[in-house]
């Protein structure tokens, strides 16, 4: 797993191939900051503070090989990225470029994630902590474009 704080899996789902597909989200990860930046976005956060958020992502959905869900020990939800070479490439030059920020995490127009990171990126699979398993399991299955069981609501 990657440096970004999340703990380790202990139960995994279903690895999914990222393909071509009409149904799938979008997923981008850009890079963030507590501090201001010119030209960075503000976004508010809930229930206070605010994160500003580097317009270019990072990497997107191209980059990526697979993606999957899982749970840590207490049950809560981590997404997986299962990053390209290229993938990679980005993201070890952007986070060594750019020392101690966050990586915000963007699935269609929904942040679930922006957790700190303190080395550059240099593992293939990259964790984010997403809250629910639930949430885990409807962001992975959005971006790999699999139908997903009825849902009584969003991420």
């Amino acid at each position: 797993m990657a440096a970004v704080p999340a703990a380790a899996p202990t139960q995994t789902g279903p690895r999914h191939a990222i393909t071509e597909n009409r149904k799938a989200l979008d997923l981008r990860v850009f890079l963030a900051d507590v501090r201001s930046r010119p030209g960075w976005t503000p976004v508010s956060l809930k229930p206070s503070g605010m994160l500003y958020v580097r317009p270019t992502a990072v990497i997107g959905r191209s980059d990526l090989i697979g993606i999957q869900s899982a749970t840590d020990q207490k049950g809560d939800g981590i997404l997986v990225l299962i990053l390209s070479d290229e993938g990679l490439r980005k993201l070890r030059e952007a986070t060594a470029a750019n020392p101690g920020l966050r990586l915000a995490l963007v699935v269609g127009r929904t942040m679930l994630a922006a957790p700190g990171y303190a080395a550059p990126i240099t593992q293939q699979q990259l964790a984010f902590g997403v809250g629910s398993a639930r949430n885990a399991e409807l962001a992975a299955r959005s971006v790999a474009g699999v139908d997903a069981p009825p849902s009584t609501g969003g991420f």
